[in-house]
């Protein structure tokens, strides 16, 4: 056995070591960068768009299958700041609004109790459409109504994925406030590899789906 060609860059485990080194890196950029909360929008496009250049260079068989994960993390931080900055204040707005009228629903009686059903229905679609538009705007230019759409669609469009890809972003979240005991655990995997882990298999069901559209050029 050629224990040289083995470690080569080239070779299947060359590939996958930096692969695995490119993910853990992103994951570690993205928890520096989300430390000041407002910037935590912009560390997910910073992130996906690294992703989504890591997956195309995958696809067209490059060698070493090796980007630069802080140049190109730092390109999507900085390209796409101040919109997806303003898209996470309003989602955190919208949660926040969400959140003081289910509490305020649960004080109430009677038929006026049941708002709270559409209090939760508006926070979940907030939900999907961030999860969406965060990867969304590191493809796409355009106004914030083609980008709600586009997200909506493509989420609508496809289920089954649409479930999974709000598990894969929802479940860790879930876990760490709910599962105390376990907590340390999870933020450790989280500030290690988790969140860039999630964010390239999340890339991979999201590229697909993007690809049409980018060829029909439906959002410019």
């Amino acid at each position: 056995m050629n224990i040289g060609g083995f470690l080569q860059n080239d070779s299947a485990f060359g590939r996958l070591m930096t692969k695995c080194g490119t993910i853990i890196a992103l994951n570690v950029l993205f928890v520096i960068s989300c430390v000041p909360f407002f910037t935590i929008g912009a560390a997910g496009t910073g992130m996906y768009y690294a992703v989504f250049e890591m997956l195309n260079v995958e696809a067209e068989g490059m060698k070493g299958d090796a980007i630069n994960p802080f140049k190109a993390y730092w390109a999507g931080f900085r390209k796409n700041f101040i919109r997806t900055t303003l898209c996470w204040f309003a989602f955190v707005g919208i949660m926040m609004l969400g959140y003081i009228n289910l509490q305020v629903c649960a004080q109430w009686t009677g038929w006026l109790q049941n708002m709270s059903a559409g209090v939760i229905a508006v926070m979940v679609v907030a939900v999907v459409i961030i999860v969406y538009m965060i990867p969304a705007l590191t493809m796409f230019s355009g106004k914030f109504t083609d980008l709600i759409k586009l997200s909506v669609s493509i989420a609508i469009s496809h289920p089954l994925k649409m479930i999974l890809v709000l598990f894969l972003n929802v479940t860790p979240v879930v876990l760490l406030y709910m599962d105390e005991i376990n907590r340390p655990t999870y933020a450790f995997i989280g500030a290690f590899f988790g969140f860039g882990l999630i964010a390239y298999i999340v890339g991979k069901i999201l590229l697909p789906q993007f690809e049409p559209y980018l060829s029909m050029n439906k959002v410019n």
